[in-house]
């Protein structure tokens, strides 16, 4: 059996993704190979001269680069261009790559290769195409009720949704690193680090905060003091 024979033998397989939930098998298009990088780590130091320690000032985590190499099938050139260039529009702007190896990636494109014309293969010309995103490696979103919480993920910050209902009448609120005024009983409270936004009642407010909300790897604990219900999306470095 050939590997396009194999591709076409069910989903999950190792030949075929999904771009915003669209299955590239649906533009006679299947995975020749792809390959995930390391995350893009920088650091900011200081070392004194002639010292033998450092300090650390900054350290970021950056995305990962993905490369995509796409085998495309079709009885005509024409169709052939017109599958890639379907698969192309599916990759304009930010999307959502979900690859064999069981994550998402939330990815923009960076670089479209151009057609590469292989042969015939039952019929079929057959071409390869290769892609270059810069993304970041992700679960699904995680849904967690209570205020102390095991997060999952590698990442060092992971951006999440906090949201509560008041109980009671409160001058001000704590959710997390975001402090409420004028919050009444029946209220629902959202501080919102995943959109960046900060909502009551579905409304945005004014409300007072030095970072939007975020979790790090394992257990932790939320000041709040309503029960909250924690959405967040396991990331990876």
């Amino acid at each position: 059996m050939n590997k396009l024979e194999s591709c076409r033998k069910g989903f999950p397989n190792p030949y075929t993704a999904f771009i915003n939930d669209t299955d590239i098998m649906d533009f006679g298009a299947v995975i020749e190979s792809f390959k995930i990088s390391g995350s893009a780590v920088s650091n900011s130091i200081y070392q004194g001269i002639n010292r033998t320690t450092f300090h650390e000032l900054a350290c970021s985590v950056g995305m990962k680069t993905v490369t995509l190499s796409l085998f495309f099938s079709a009885e005509t050139r024409r169709r052939l261009t017109l599958n890639k260039s379907a698969v192309d529009a599916l990759m304009v702007g930010k999307i959502v790559l979900h690859m064999p190896d069981g994550f998402y990636y939330d990815a923009v494109l960076t670089a479209a290769g151009e057609l590469q014309m292989l042969g015939v293969e039952q019929n079929q010309l057959i071409a390869l195409c290769t892609y270059t995103f810069q993304g970041i490696q992700r679960d699904d979103l995680r849904t967690i009720t209570g205020n102390t919480i095991f997060a999952d993920g590698t990442a060092p910050r992971m951006d999440c949704r906090l949201k509560c209902t008041a109980t009671a009448d409160r001058s001000t609120m704590q959710v997390g690193s975001v402090t409420f005024s004028g919050i009444h009983a029946g209220d629902v409270v959202v501080a919102d680090g995943i959109d960046g936004v900060l909502t009551v009642n579905g409304s945005p407010v004014v409300a007072s905060f030095t970072k939007l909300p975020y979790l790090v790897p394992g257990e932790q604990t939320i000041v709040c003091p309503e029960t909250l219900t924690v959405e967040y999306y396991p990331t990876y470095i």
